[in-house]
């Protein structure tokens, strides 16, 4: 249960040596939140970035709209995407929780459709690249990209998540409650953490929703392709870690 005067909506972003672009994306970000008509609040967080991507994101939070709530998290290291995610996620004070990528690679107009799914009833709201006319915005990809992305979709559908179309889709959505059950009990912290938080909200018995989001290929990622066999062992790793977490959510 949310506290009295608790926003709506907190809203995370992770951000990682992001000095060409959190500025921007911060403004669109919170230009959004302050579209809606509900109080909002924006969690930024720090995941050990070097001096200029520090200051950027000091100054990108600093100057943002007055009359919009935000926050600043710094991880002193750089440990990874899914432990800044979690750090945010559980500080987060809204009845729902959402996170997305500071390349804006989704944009934050596309919470709304996860939103209205958790206003429907579900726990976890998915935005899943797959559209509804069966088009993949991940073909937009480069090949060796596309390749690596199905390699890896295909060892979650098999290991982790029968008929989740994405899992990796750098947009999600969360009942508060939900969240903070599922980022107490997370544990990977680099790319593969997205299907962890779906696995155990699928071992708890979390109602799952995917929504269709509009995405585009931005360059600049931070996933480098030679870290996917790390990423296939993490896999093992979720089902080993969670293998008794089980039960109602």
């Amino acid at each position: 249960m949310t506290e009295a005067g608790a926003p709506v909506l907190s809203v995370v972003v992770p951000a990682y040596n992001e000095a060409a672009r959190i500025a921007g994306s911060l403004e669109r970000i919170s230009g959004y939140l302050m579209s809606l008509p509900y109080d909002s609040e924006l969690i930024v967080v720090d995941d050990g970035s070097g001096e200029a991507g520090r200051k950027a994101v000091e100054d990108a939070v600093a100057v943002l709209r007055s009359g919009l709530t935000r926050r600043l998290i710094r991880h002193e290291t750089n440990r990874g995407k899914g432990a800044a995610v979690r750090s945010g996620c559980l500080s987060a004070r809204g009845r729902y929780v959402a996170f997305l990528d500071a390349d804006l690679a989704t944009p934050p107009d596309a919470l709304g459709g996860l939103i209205e799914a958790l206003e429907a009833g579900a726990d976890v709201a998915v935005g899943v690249r797959n559209q509804a006319d069966g088009t993949d915005m991940r073909n937009r990809r480069s090949l060796m990209r596309r390749i690596a992305g199905k390699a890896f979709a295909g060892a979650v559908g098999m290991l982790l998540l029968p008929g989740l179309q994405d899992s990796q889709c750098p947009m999600k959505a969360f009942r508060g409650e939900a969240a903070q059950r599922l980022f107490e009990l997370q544990r990977i912290e680099t790319w593969s953490f997205d299907a962890e938080v779906l696995y155990l909200a699928r071992r708890l018995g979390m109602k799952t929703v995917q929504v269709p989001v509009a995405w585009s290929a931005v360059e600049g990622s931070h996933m480098r392709l030679p870290r996917a066999a790390g990423e296939l062992l993490n896999l093992l790793r979720i089902r080993w870690m969670h293998r008794k977490v089980t039960g109602n959510k």
